[in-house]
């Protein structure tokens, strides 16, 4: 494989998507600009996604919002599928290849085709945005080394979604899997936070060092406030800037969106359901400019004015008297086309998000092998003085609370970075107990009631036993492989099938135990059957990676093959 020329990262967002990229020779991260033909400039575009009637990609991001309200007017949108805000549909569900998705008109997608096109079109934009920095040398996907972050409390399954829907997107090829890295979103953030110069923090000054990377032993916590999830990971610095894990990655659903649903239902509740509703239907775009000024009033401590949209106050003056509908509540009013948002209410519609936050970095701060000395905020809500002002307060006398000034695209620029050095994190804490189902022979006093197997030769086994690989809380070397050595239970056994579960428990003896997983499977082929049941099988697994990775060798036939885990089986 030849070197990569370029490194482009994809923070694929809940509410809003971007990239970046690096070339090998340069020192400097390039990013662009979204939505200045609309008037606006942000670092990032929504995540939103618009189909034809038959199912043909359109358009993604501001364009698609813009493109389907022009249909609305025409009265044409009804036939298309309009897809926004849906990266969380892939949280806490059982996936699978076919699993769909609802569009706007409540018709069905396949899931993995409209994530595909999404990376597609970053893919398509990010080669043409180079060729400009280049001076129109054009580079294809597979001279770039692709880095996709995912949040850190997603399933292998996810995982495994992302890097499937990226190759169908064409980043990489089936044939050189390596060029596609899948990145952690607090990881990269980390890698990001802890190269940062003290000018690259907003209050400045983090250590006595340049650079926290500079500092061995130094510990500190990422907490990653995105549009969906908060992300938290704890790393300590050892020699040579790179990383350990000192606690198993931690998370919710509770991102900024938390916010926006909160906004969204208050407005309602201004309104009425049918007003609201009915705005939402017809006004697509305006309810993006709506959702973009209350983000931009997030930044800001206080009373806040958010414009009204237009449509939204003449549908409303068809039912009442504007000024008729803020007479009940003292912390929300009626200021010419503005509504006025007291700094109680707005503190309040964040109150979800906050107490998410407080009790995943509470629990992580009262184990006392831990020495924090920093809290680095990141991501697009970190900027939010709601949860920066809490943050401090509640925990500012424990550890040095610091946000990088660019604290919305730390997680990108540090992914590209990632990519660049995707060994930076030596070890991980394992967030689960993972195993494999096994047999044992049979013992009344054990097995009673279990799932048996009998053998060709009339030997009776229980099949649900649960053989541990990883415990739940063990550290794990980045690059150290676990070598397990199984053997066929029957003579002329021309495969032998592993299933993978995972526990939250500590421990496990069955599998069909609760709260035990099935996480997916994997089969080896032993062709030669010559010495019976006396041939073996060796596993050989790296869990000290994002993605699991497992190696079997067919010991009497001596060959090796890399085994692909398929935690989307159905």
């Amino acid at each position: 494989m030849a070197d990569p020329i370029v490194y482009i990262a994809i923070d694929f967002g809940t509410a809003f998507t971007g990239y970046c990229f690096k070339f090998i020779e340069s020192k400097q991260v390039r990013q662009p600009k979204w939505g200045e033909e609309y008037g606006l400039n942000t670092p990032k575009t929504p995540t939103c996604i618009l189909f034809d009637e038959d199912e043909n990609f359109l358009k993604f991001g501001y364009d698609a919002v813009m493109t389907y309200t022009r249909q609305i007017r025409k009265n044409e949108a009804k036939k298309l599928l309009l897809f926004d805000n849906f990266k969380m549909e892939l949280f806490g569900k059982e996936l699978h290849r076919d699993f769909m998705m609802t569009a706007k008109n409540g018709k069905k997608m396949r899931a993995m085709k409209v994530f595909s096109e999404s990376l597609k079109f970053m893919k398509d934009h990010a080669l043409d945005m180079i060729q400009r920095h280049t001076a129109g040398v054009k580079y294809s996907a597979s001279e770039a080394t692709w880095v996709l972050t995912v949040p850190a409390i997603w399933s292998a399954a996810a995982k495994q979604f992302m890097r499937e829907v990226a190759t169908e997107a064409g980043l990489v090829s089936e044939s050189e899997p390596e060029r596609l890295i899948i990145a952690l979103e607090p990881e990269a953030a980390s890698v990001w936070c802890k190269q940062l110069p003290k000018e690259g923090f907003m209050e400045g000054d983090p250590t006595e060092a340049e650079m926290i990377e500079q500092v061995p032993g130094t510990q500190y916590m990422v907490v990653d406030c995105g549009g969906g999830t908060i992300d938290i990971t704890v790393h300590e610095v050892v020699e040579g800037g790179r990383l350990n894990e000192l606690h198993g990655v931690s998370g919710n659903n509770m991102g900024g969106q938390t916010v926006d649903k909160n906004f969204k239902s208050l407005i309602r509740e201004i309104f009425s359901e049918k007003v609201f509703d009915e705005f939402v239907e017809n006004h697509p775009s305006e309810l993006q400019r709506l959702m973009y000024d209350f983000s931009i009033c997030k930044r800001y401590d206080g009373d806040v004015l958010v414009q009204c949209p237009f449509s939204l106050q003449q549908i409303a003056s068809k039912e009442d008297d504007i000024e008729a509908y803020f007479s009940g509540d003292n912390d929300i009013d009626w200021e010419s086309g503005q509504i006025l948002l007291s700094g109680a209410k707005l503190r309040a519609l964040h109150e979800d998000s906050i107490r998410g936050i407080e009790n995943l970095m509470k629990e992580i701060l009262k184990n006392p092998t831990l020495n924090i000395q920093y809290i680095f905020l990141v991501g697009g809500f970190a900027l939010s003085p709601y949860v920066n002002s809490f943050v401090k307060e509640k925990f500012g006398l424990k550890c040095k609370v610091l946000c990088p000034v660019d604290a919305q695209m730390a997680v990108v620029n540090g992914a590209v970075m990632f990519g660049m050095m995707p060994n930076v994190v030596e070890s991980r804490i394992s967030v689960f107990t993972y195993g494999i189902a096994v047999v044992h022979l049979f013992d009344e006093s054990k097995h009673k009631g279990k799932s048996k197997y009998v053998s060709k030769d009339g030997v009776q086994f229980c099949d649900v036993c649960f053989h541990c690989l990883v415990n739940k809380n063990e550290s794990i070397p980045f690059d150290e492989a676990e070598k397990y050595i199984f053997n066929p239970l029957e003579k002329d056994q021309k495969e032998m099938h592993f299933s993978f579960y995972c526990t939250e428990k500590e421990t496990a003896e069955f599998v069909d135990e609760k709260g035990v997983m099935k996480i997916g499977s994997l089969a080896v082929s032993m062709p030669k059957i010559s010495k019976g049941t006396n041939r073996s099988v060796v596993l050989e697994i790296k869990f000290g990676f994002t993605e699991m990775q497992a190696t079997a060798t067919d010991v009497d036939s001596g060959e090796t093959t890399s085994v692909k885990m398929d935690f989307m089986s159905k």
